[in-house]
């Protein structure tokens, strides 16, 4: 049984500001450690339930954070960018299941702890067909176009009602409850890994409840951004359709097709985000 493993760093217990996720924070160190720590929970659960082989993507930012000599020895580690699956990284068809680990909600999620969907200064919202989707659902339907059910997500309060929503089957672990965008009542680390590592071994025991996230073909995708400017720039993409002043949508028959897209969108619009600020 092959288990993939997605890990972000907002979701992680007791981070609660950027400047925990960032190598410039005095807190990033050791947000470093607490993710290493709850990726090897997850880890030590798949193993637990028979995992024969286990890949983790570090999935945040510029995808260096996690500690690759705490790492659990079993695990295969995708460190790095840029990836043509972004956080969903090392994943194929023949993987039994996939855990997000460390997310977050979506962009403009009131008490999400840091919610954002991809990058936090340009995309305010993004849709599937009719399905509202942060970076949980996006990366869930990736998966699910390879078959492959998301089962467990971690992270916090609200974040579990999204999850709840899109991917009703998959365990979910709350590790902190927000009070702001900035600012969390968390769990404490040690607790937080257990609960990982109990649900991560048990939403793999329950896999024939699980289902992979298949949308409908074909696929629009609708991103919608902060700024017109941003917009400007994700249209050049070609085939991609001016909706309004912010938005820009792009369809196609398979989701490969449309991650590709949207990674391409993403560049594209992130490089006008340097002009404010």
């Amino acid at each position: 049984m092959r288990v993939f493993i997605s890990v972000d760093m907002e979701g992680i217990a007791g981070v609660v500001h950027w400047a925990d996720t960032r190598p410039e924070g005095v807190e990033y160190e050791r947000a470093r450690h607490w993710m290493t720590a709850e990726a090897n929970a997850a880890i030590e659960g798949a193993l637990a339930a028979g995992a024969t082989e286990v890949v983790v993507n570090d999935s945040h930012s510029y995808m260096r954070n996690l500690l690759a000599e705490e790492l659990h020895p079993e695990a295969w580690l995708v460190r790095g960018s840029q990836k043509p699956l972004c956080m969903v990284q090392g994943l194929e068809p023949g993987f039994a299941a996939a855990f997000f680990v460390g997310y977050h909600a979506m962009a403009g999620t009131g008490g999400g702890v840091l919610n954002h969907s991809f990058s936090g200064s340009s995309v305010y919202r993004l849709q599937l067909n009719d399905l509202t989707v942060g970076e949980v659902g996006f990366n869930a339907a990736v998966a699910g176009a390879m078959q492959v059910p998301v089962v467990m997500v971690t992270g916090d309060e609200i974040l579990s009602r999204e999850v709840q929503a899109v991917l009703p089957w998959a365990e979910r672990v709350v590790v902190k409850h927000g009070i702001s965008s900035w600012s969390a009542k968390n769990v404490s680390p040690t607790k937080a890994q257990g609960l990982i590592r109990t649900a991560a071994e048990h939403a793999l025991r329950r896999l024939s409840d699980m289902s992979p996230l298949v949308l409908t073909a074909p696929i629009r995708f609708q991103a919608e951004f902060f700024r017109p400017i941003f917009a400007d720039q994700a249209s050049l993409l070609p085939g991609a359709e001016r909706v309004n002043g912010t938005t820009v949508a792009y369809v196609a028959q398979d989701m490969d097709t449309i991650n590709r897209a949207w990674m391409t969108m993403l560049t594209l619009s992130g490089s006008a985000a340097g002009g404010y600020g």
